[in-house]
């Protein structure tokens, strides 16, 4: 059934022959194939064991890798699968042991609706490659098990099963997009220590929502500067593909939120892919907080006046949307986020709570305080102020501290006390 001693460079060259004969029949591919792959998991010892079954256009088999065994099913079919193409293949895999798992290939790929068909009511156990997956490994750009671990990696971390490795390059992609700054008035109150990473990252359909978002990011300044990065996502079907990305960044670079901004016709389409994206998000094993902004074609036209010219009308007009509201409360939760530190914050805010609760008696030279006690306390020296003043600090930040370990303490039971 195989080729013995086949080089990865013979596997390479027959590979691409076969994909560029247009004219071969699908049995004869699948055949063809079938050799290439099985070759393909000797050479990285693999163990693999196949059968091919000349009435379906597919490939069925195994390989073993450390202590786990891996069904293996291949498809080359003219059009992209669907969810109901691999109902089989699952029921396979659920009624074997329990350390099997299953990896499926589509050569030309899978419908939209593949991964929310095969999480219905069904355990997860297996993950999808693809023809763009199988150009890389068979033309030597990556490994097969560099593959299978990245994408089991994935699917553990953010419950996608048909994440292609090509998203590595993506990253890249984000690593090197420009750093641009919101809030620009007020440069003394924050810098940051280098222009790689920044604070937050934008996603937008196209490269024409760009210059939009730039204004209605830049539409306002309220003395703080945070940094962002703007990521065309060439297309809506990258969507279904954030929760990888997102997760393979973060995990190497550092950012403190995501926002994803689409127009009102593109984010009613695809409300459903984005509830089941945002809930891989926050499943995730790195969880940031993100965003999905929708922006109205009224909406659309008073950026675009904003991106020509600034005025107070259209400034006006875009602050009475919800969507500037929206994206205010993401903003402050990115700001608490960034500049909020214990040490000079908290001491400052509570100061500012406690001298707005105080009653001044110009007069008398007194100052009043609400007291637990029932008794106001009254103030007549700066000394007694001071002391007052640190008293309700330090009691303050004992109790965030209280809190804090009662979160902590919380967090450990949930997360470890089954084990």
């Amino acid at each position: 059934m195989t080729d013995v001693g086949l080089t990865n460079t013979e596997i390479k060259n027959k590979f691409n022959e076969l994909w560029e004969d247009s004219k071969i029949s699908p049995q004869k591919r699948g055949f063809a194939f079938e050799k290439l792959l099985k070759a393909k998991l000797e050479n990285e010892q693999l163990e693999p064991r196949s059968g091919y079954r000349p009435t379906a256009e597919q490939i069925d088999g195994s390989f073993f890798w450390e202590g786990r065994t891996f069904l293996i099913e291949a498809k080359w079919e003219k059009n992209k699968l669907p969810a109901s193409s691999l109902y089989a293949f699952q029921g396979k895999l659920n009624g074997k042991f329990h350390t099997t798992s299953g990896v499926f290939i589509a050569v030309n790929g899978y419908s939209a609706d593949v991964e929310e068909g095969l999480k219905v009511g069904k355990p997860l156990n297996m993950v999808l490659f693809d023809g763009s997956d199988i150009q890389l490994i068979f033309n030597d750009e990556v490994s097969f098990l560099q593959v299978l671990k990245f994408k089991l990696r994935q699917a553990g971390d953010t419950g996608s099963l048909n994440v292609p490795y090509e998203i590595t390059e993506d990253i890249q992609n984000i690593v090197e997009a420009d750093l641009n700054f919101m809030f620009l008035d007020d440069l003394a109150e924050f810098n940051h220590q280098d222009d790689f990473y920044a604070d937050f990252l934008v996603f937008v359909e196209g490269a024409s929502d760009v210059k939009l978002v730039h204004a209605l990011l830049n539409s306002k300044n309220d003395g703080r500067q945070l940094s962002y990065k703007i990521i065309v996502l060439e297309g809506v079907d990258k969507i279904r593909e954030l929760p990888a990305l997102i997760n393979q960044y973060i995990s190497e670079y550092s950012t403190s939120a995501a926002l994803i901004v689409l127009d009102q016709d593109i984010y009613d389409e695809l409300k459903m892919i984005i509830e089941t994206t945002l809930e891989n998000l926050e499943n995730s094993s790195i969880y940031i907080n993100t965003k999905f902004l929708s922006i109205s074609k009224s909406v659309k036209n008073i950026l675009e006046r904003l991106n020509k010219k600034i005025s107070a009308k259209d400034q006006n007009l875009l602050e009475k949307t919800a969507l500037y509201d929206e994206l205010q409360k993401f903003i402050q939760n990115i700001i608490d986020v960034t500049y909020f530190d214990p040490a000079t914050d908290l001491p400052y805010e509570n100061f500012q709570g406690t001298m707005n609760e105080a009653t001044f008696d110009y007069k008398n030279s007194e100052i009043s305080f609400d007291h637990y006690s029932g008794t106001p306390l009254i103030i007549t020296d700066i000394e007694g102020l001071v002391d007052h003043l640190n008293e309700e600090v330090i009691s303050a930040m004992v109790e965030k501290a209280v809190k804090l370990t009662t979160l902590f303490q919380h967090k450990v039971t949930t997360d470890f006390g089954s084990n």
